[in-house]
């Protein structure tokens, strides 16, 4: 059953505490005590600090006199640079290109814009059908064209045509998506 002791009184008298006497041993034994000395703390943690100082910034104070040597050999052999550039700009008049900024022609009746997306472009004729079927594959309209580029044969991987921008931008979203240097290509037709 177990004891309530909230109904213990407070006043309620407790067994005095039995007294433990000291018993001699019969070996005598030494205890040395711990001592904290201050100077010797002090000393290594001196030494310590000055170790892990000396690892950490020796290499770089020696790499940094090497190489300010070597940048004094180097100043002394190179010749002086002049810069020409002010002189050249404040001398010449600059002409701006019009065209650039010109509207561009409307398009006539019957004319319209044909929209097409490099993929990649290859060296080697596999690897460009291998993309090919890929995005064949994924429902992409996927065409080979080759060319002669400084008399490398160049074979490109094109998607398309498209005759809205919109779709020809979500090819190249899809083909971005697949880590391709998409570039968006415009033909009039």
């Amino acid at each position: 059953m177990p004891k309530d002791f909230a109904s213990r009184s407070r006043t309620a008298k407790r067994k005095p505490a039995t007294r433990r006497t000291h018993v001699p041993r019969t070996s005598p034994v030494k205890q040395k005590s711990v001592v904290f000395h201050g100077p010797s703390f002090s000393s290594g943690a001196l030494i310590g600090a000055a170790i892990v100082i000396i690892a950490a910034y020796a290499p770089d104070f020696l790499r940094n006199t090497e190489l300010a040597g070597l940048a004094e050999e180097i100043s002394e052999h190179a010749p002086a640079v002049q810069f020409e550039f002010p002189e050249r700009l404040r001398n010449t008049e600059v002409q701006g290109d019009p065209t650039s900024y010109s509207v561009p022609k409307p398009m006539a009746p019957g004319e319209e814009i044909i929209y097409r997306v490099q993929a990649a472009s290859f060296r080697d004729a596999d690897d460009a059908q291998q993309l090919r079927a890929v995005l064949l594959l994924q429902n992409l309209p996927a065409e080979l064209s080759s060319s002669n580029v400084k008399g490398q044969l160049w074979h490109r991987v094109v998607v398309g045509p498209f005759t809205r921008k919109l779709d020809a931008e979500r090819a190249r979203t899809k083909l971005r998506e697949q880590d391709l240097p998409a570039i968006l290509m415009r033909d009039k037709s």
